[in-house]
């Protein structure tokens, strides 16, 4: 590896070089070199450089001999030799698939295969299966490699990928996939090594269009951030549906009856009326043009007078309306029917099309200028949404059939109210700006990861699927684990909402990272979830959980830290929003541990969990992304959930008051 670096860096050298002396001392007629390839190269190999950069980390985590008699170390990345044969290959490559599938009852051409382990870079230890005797081991260098402490942000998992992992991670990158895994069951790795093995096969088409990881806040992206670039994929953008959307922006809040209604799917209907609803009628934009519809539309072309007649007007409406995705552009459809109609005309008559700058001309017309804006007037997206909040016919007419009289009213916002808009306001600008013009195609991206999308509004959706084009998406999540308001209860509907509603669906129950004690446990309180999911099922059988009563949480909770911090690892403290601020002055500077309110957990793990009094997770009011906590009903339980499911090695519950019927039951 270090020699490769070092023909990278000459690399980067000469070409940085002829960057720098292409502008320098060049005579009149001089040839100089190849400026922006020289430009091109030289950035090329920057991340080159950073990615063969010496790091802790073991570079092959596994070797295979093929029937053929050759043999193949498996690493992180492709490293070759001073002949430019393959030392070790990287995990992604087409032979490497054999390594993670292979076993004795479907050898794949594999003879024999060996797991290293590590610590940081040193070999601690190897295991072989002879699989061409049919030999499979229980490997304790797995089960080692799946149980380390968790001493900082999520890591990969390319040593430890699983068959049924690894066949989610290699599916064509035009496949559409919905992943519903249960808590420990690795959805979050199989989507981020997903996209890490795309970029890889397909880094011709995907290093143009972009990969793009949607995560549900940013402490959950900074957990995961670290994970893409130890495998060598540094150009993924990472990022929350609100910052995708610029709802991070908004200034104000909407009520909980509100931000429902306006993350709602009937919201999509009533945003497309509100844009196409200003288009007209050919009898009715003459008349707003001050034209009498008998007459027809009479254009003035110096010395000649043109007319286009009702009938064909209606047709010009109707075809720009059927044959255009947005408005502006059947606007631009409608104004070139009308230079096409007035064309045929002046070619009967004088025997020639006019050109170019006839038809602009025309086109400013007084006459075709007043049709259009009473036919198909301009908009922009500030003037909808302002419309749809302040004007109550407009609003009314939008909404008819589609929202109740009360919801519609919902919608209504004041002037000086409106000037500041909510996190759903935003939304719903998007939605409308849809309509309204085509998307900058380099605002899309060729394949999305969306993790935690069970959380997602059916409007959030509706605004992922907009930047994904015709590209494919990866979507993850647990349907036990929806905490927000508008939580999806199906991942059909969902998908749907994503513009993928013919996306393969796949299910994940078993677990590697939460123990089985633990597991158990959190399957008491999944029937009581109103979600149709498999229960999980861990083929861990070691880690601990504990119950500590107590008559002072404070007290209770000091204990349980103490204890923990007594082991390797990280400590969470997971609690109700409000006792977590309260419990905040309790922890603050203490060592290895982190306080958790329990609405931000999903996606989180610990060593050590300590979940403080269950029955205040079950009845906080949820908070909502959009605005103040508000009750909502099943969120609670669901929280407790997600509480339940971070441990990866031990879980204490503290509580004061009875425990839950649904942990006891």
């Amino acid at each position: 590896m270090a020699r490769m670096l070092a023909a990278t860096e000459a690399i980067h050298r000469t070409y940085a070089g002829e960057v720098d002396e292409s502008g320098k001392n060049m005579g009149i007629g001089d040839v100089g070199p190849d400026k922006q390839f020289g430009w091109a190269m030289a950035n090329y190999t920057v991340p080159r450089m950073a990615d063969l950069t010496d790091r802790d980390i073991a570079l092959f985590f596994g070797r295979i001999w093929t029937d053929d008699d050759e043999d193949f170390h498996i690493g992180r990345r492709h490293i070759r030799d001073e002949h430019g044969d393959p030392l070790v290959l990287d995990w992604r490559a087409a032979l490497s698939e054999q390594y993670y599938r292979a076993s004795a009852h479907d050898r794949r051409g594999i003879a024999r295969r060996r797991r290293f382990g590590f610590q940081g870079a040193r070999i601690t230890g190897f295991e072989d299966e002879n699989l061409a005797f049919g030999e499979e081991i229980s490997s304790d260098i797995l089960t080692a490699e799946i149980e380390r402490p968790r001493t900082g942000p999520m890591r990969d998992i390319v040593a430890t990928i699983q068959p049924e992992q690894d066949e989610l991670i290699r599916r064509d990158a035009a496949v559409d996939l919905c992943v519903q895994g249960a808590p420990g069951t690795g959805k979050t790795a199989v989507g981020l090594h997903r996209a890490a093995w795309l970029l890889y096969t397909y880094t011709e088409k995907l290093n143009k269009s972009g990969v793009l990881v949607v995560g549900p806040n940013e402490g959950f992206l900074a957990y995961i951030s670290g994970v893409l670039p130890t495998l060598g994929e540094t150009a993924v953008w990472q990022t929350t549906v609100q910052q995708l959307t610029g709802a991070h922006t908004a200034t104000a809040a909407d009520d909980p009856q509100t931000a429902l209604l306006k993350h709602d799917e009937r919201m999509a209907l009533v945003c497309e009326r509100a844009v196409w609803g200003h288009v007209a009628t050919a009898e009715t934009g003459l008349r707003g043009a001050g034209a009498d519809p008998a007459e027809g539309l009479l254009i003035a072309d110096g010395g000649w007078r043109w007319r286009l007649g009702l009938r064909y007007l209606d047709e010009a409406l109707t075809n720009a309306r059927k044959h255009t995705r947005t408005y502006t552009a059947g606007r631009k459809a409608l104004e070139e029917a009308i230079v096409q109609g007035v064309r045929r005309q002046a070619e009967i008559r004088s025997g020639h099309s006019p050109d170019g700058r006839w038809a602009t001309k025309l086109k400013r017309a007084p006459a075709v200028q007043a049709f259009l804006d009473a036919a198909w007037p301009k908009l922009n997206t500030k003037t909808v949404v302002k419309k749809l909040q302040r004007d109550e016919a407009f609003r009314a007419d939008a909404a008819r059939g589609v929202l109740t009289d009360a919801e519609t009213a919902l919608l209504a916002r004041p002037a000086r109210a409106a000037a500041k808009q909510t996190a759903a306001d935003l939304l719903i600008a998007d939605e409308i700006e849809a309509h309204l013009n085509l998307r900058d195609p380099s605002a899309s991206y060729g394949h999305i990861v969306i993790d935690e999308a069970q959380d997602l509004s059916p409007m959030q959706c509706r605004a992922i699927a907009r930047r994904s084009g015709k590209g494919s998406i990866t979507v993850l999540g647990d349907l036990a684990q929806g905490t927000t308001p508008w939580a999806a209860s199906s991942w059909d509907d969902q998908m749907r909402h994503l513009g993928k509603p013919a996306a393969e669906h796949t299910e994940l129950t078993t677990g590697f990272r939460v123990p089985a004690v633990i597991i158990e446990l959190a399957n008491r309180v999944l029937p009581h979830l109103g979600v149709d999911v498999a229960p999980a099922r861990s083929i861990r059988s070691d880690g601990a959980l504990d119950h500590l009563h107590t008559d002072d949480l404070e007290t209770g909770v000091r204990t349980a830290v103490a204890a923990a911090l007594r082991e390797e690892g990280l400590v969470g403290v997971i609690a109700a929003d409000d006792r977590a601020a309260a419990l905040a002055p309790l922890l603050s500077g203490t060592d290895r541990v982190e306080l958790v309110a329990a609405s931000l957990a999903k996606g989180l793990e610990y060593d050590h969990v300590v979940v403080v009094e269950p029955a205040e997770i079950v009845e906080a009011p949820a908070t909502w992304p959009d605005g103040p906590a508000a009750a909502v009903p099943g969120v609670g339980l669901r929280h407790l959930y997600v509480a339940l499911t971070r441990a990866v090695s031990r879980l204490t519950v503290v509580h004061r008051r009875p425990l839950p019927e649904a942990m006891t039951a």
